[in-house]
């Protein structure tokens, strides 16, 4: 997921676009949606495909802000939240977990559009979402929490400030 996000923010994500530029690819348009060209902004935000999961992604974050207690709320444009990040702290919001959360909803668009782009059959972008984030928090929590002994690590990490991720008599509780 880092390496992605670090192709995210540096622009050098191979879409068709780019790919087509340099000979790979027949075609500039996306694997998704076979509509429009595809571009970084295309794949991560502009896709037809991804509005149901835009939707769900943008009711989670209102969760994920519910306990905000800041004026900066109003600065926070989703498209540009969902491709950089958080880069402020922000009171009542663990800034660490929504950076985690938005870097795994990254790596969930870009891994159904290579899925489709080698061929695979179609995957529903929320529950991969879902999945590939409790999987990766619950997996923190046992490396953390139960191998490591660093609860407050984890507490820090995932669990403070957090409106949709409890943990209750050593059981992680999601709300997504």
């Amino acid at each position: 997921m880092i390496e992605l996000d670090y192709k995210i923010m540096h622009n050098c994500v191979f879409t068709n676009v780019k790919l087509k530029k340099i000979g790979l690819s027949d075609s500039e348009l996306c694997d998704v949606c076979h509509k429009e060209k595809e571009d970084i902004m295309h794949v991560f935000i502009n896709c037809d495909e991804l509005e149901d999961f835009h939707d769900y992604l943008s009711a989670l974050l209102c969760k994920i802000f519910e306990n905000c207690d800041s004026d900066k709320i109003s600065l926070v444009q989703s498209e540009m939240l969902l491709l950089n990040g958080l880069r402020w702290k922000m009171k009542g919001v663990n800034d660490l977990f929504l950076n985690f959360v938005l870097s795994v909803a990254r790596f969930c668009i870009f891994r159904r559009r290579n899925l489709l782009k080698n061929g695979h059959k179609n995957v529903h972008l929320t529950k991969l979402f879902q999945y590939t984030l409790e999987h990766y928090v619950t997996y923190f929590y046992v490396y953390l929490c139960k191998q490591n002994n660093k609860s407050n690590v984890f507490e820090k990490n995932f669990l403070k400030d957090n409106t949709i991720v409890q943990e209750t008599d050593d059981v992680l509780v999601f709300d997504l």
